[in-house]
């Protein structure tokens, strides 16, 4: 047992000395470039590969485990989402083309270095055997195929689970951990299905790759927050090339920031009204395409006037900062949260019928008055909203219709004593 907790702490510190080593140096691209992270991240690409293919250690009863594949192979994926996030696609296309020449490159070595062992003039103090240098093609075509596959599902997993789960460390193990796994899949049975340890090898091999996913992704997590409010994102003009698609999600992440920028409520950090009618608008066309239902709430602020009026239009701007991060706190990552004016908040809830959205509505009723107490709004007065609900397709698939269906709803619960949810 000790010698097993020492194995395991051992890939868990070889994960986060890459994980550093790769932090560091992209730290200082601005002095250094990025070229001195590619070349070790192609180092730890290589070793990964070579220990993979040569090296296990039983990390539990029955399963083997490579040390270099578990804790130094997610470092290629971790350096290139980071450089998706932090720079942009086109940099993440330049890094892959750069893994690829750097596997092939050093498959060619090896061969050559092979050769060099085979010869009766070689000397070979350490009996290296020339096989070492040399992956057999089966397995150098899988690798080399799941290796561009990988890195372009890293980016294409991060985007989807983008629109999910919210917190960047979930978002970042998710992706990591479900393209290693398919990654594993693909190596480990196409360089050692023949092996009579080719399940332990598989599974022990997922299961050290999720568990140095959240080496990787804890590392980007404590990085990335830090990284963003100390420099700017990177920008540039993207040049055409092979990858359209990493054309189209360079030009869509400065579109996206931009427009971003223009929708955002500058009180509140919510998106304004005109973002609001837009996506209202195109939940709307694809409804009538036969898309999923969805719902809209609106959310007024209960005798909201009473709070300036006492305390102050300073503190009635805080009473809205607070109560729309308890609507960003409550909704779900896939939701539209919006100050529509004043006192008055909506949200699209896409993909969402009208009872499940009443379930959404009434944690929300429930939230805002304990938040704003915990924040002290208004030395203690009791903050509440009343929320209407109107669902597309059951009350209409025109913007008027939704909207007048809400807002009646909305005044019905004004009108039966405020601090209500109306969905009917």
């Amino acid at each position: 047992m000790p010698e097993l907790a020492l194995q395991l702490s051992l890939m868990a510190l070889e994960a986060a000395l890459a994980a550093a080593v790769l932090l560091a140096l992209f730290t200082t691209r601005r002095i250094l470039g990025l070229a001195a992270l590619y070349t070790t991240v192609g180092v730890f690409y290589y070793l990964a590969t070579l220990l993979a293919s040569t090296t296990f250690v039983g990390v539990a009863p029955g399963l083997l485990a490579s040390p270099g594949s578990v804790a130094l192979f997610p470092a290629s994926l971790f350096a290139v989402l980071l450089v998706y996030i932090r720079e942009d696609a086109q940099e993440a296309r330049n890094m892959i083309y750069g893994l690829l020449a750097a596997n092939l490159s050093a498959s060619l070595l090896g061969l050559v270095v092979a050769q060099h062992l085979r010869s009766p003039l070689a000397v070979n103090p350490l009996s290296l055997p020339p096989e070492l240098f040399v992956q057999s093609p089966r397995l150098f075509l899988v690798g080399t195929l799941a290796l561009f596959a990988d890195t372009i599902l890293i980016i294409l997993a991060y985007e989807a689970l983008s629109r999910v789960l919210r917190p960047l460390f979930l978002r970042a193990w998710a992706s990591l951990a479900l393209v290693l796994a398919l990654d594993t899949l693909l190596f480990v049975t196409g360089g050692f299905v023949e092996h009579p340890a080719y399940r332990q090898i598989l599974l022990a091999g997922v299961l050290g790759k999720a568990a140095a996913a959240v080496v990787y992704a804890a590392a980007l997590s404590l990085y990335l927050p830090h990284a963003r409010a100390a420099e700017a994102p990177a920008g540039g003009e993207a040049r055409p090339g092979l990858g359209d698609l990493f054309q189209v999600l360079t030009y869509r992440q400065k579109y996206e920031a931009l427009r971003a920028q223009a929708a955002r409520d500058p009180l509140t950090g919510l998106y304004n009204r005109g973002f609001f009618d837009e996506m209202l608008q195109a939940q709307l066309a694809q409804a009538r395409r036969g898309g999923s239902p969805f719902t809209v709430l609106i959310v007024d602020v209960d005798h909201f006037k009473r709070i300036n009026d006492s305390h102050g239009h300073f503190e009635g701007d805080r009473a809205l900062r607070v109560i729309a991060q308890a609507l960003v706190g409550v909704a779900r990552a896939s939701d539209i949260v919006c100050r529509y004016g004043g006192e008055e908040f909506c949200l699209i809830l896409a993909g969402t019928p009208l009872d499940s959205a009443s379930q959404l509505a009434s944690r929300i009723r429930e939230e805002v008055p304990a938040a704003c107490a915990r924040a002290g709004v208004g030395a203690g007065t009791r903050v509440t909203v009343t929320i209407g609900l109107a669902a597309c397709p059951g009350d209409g698939r025109e913007t008027d219709a939704l909207m007048r269906a809400a807002d009646a709803r909305l005044y019905l619960g004004k009108q039966a004593g405020r601090d209500r949810v109306v969905a009917a």
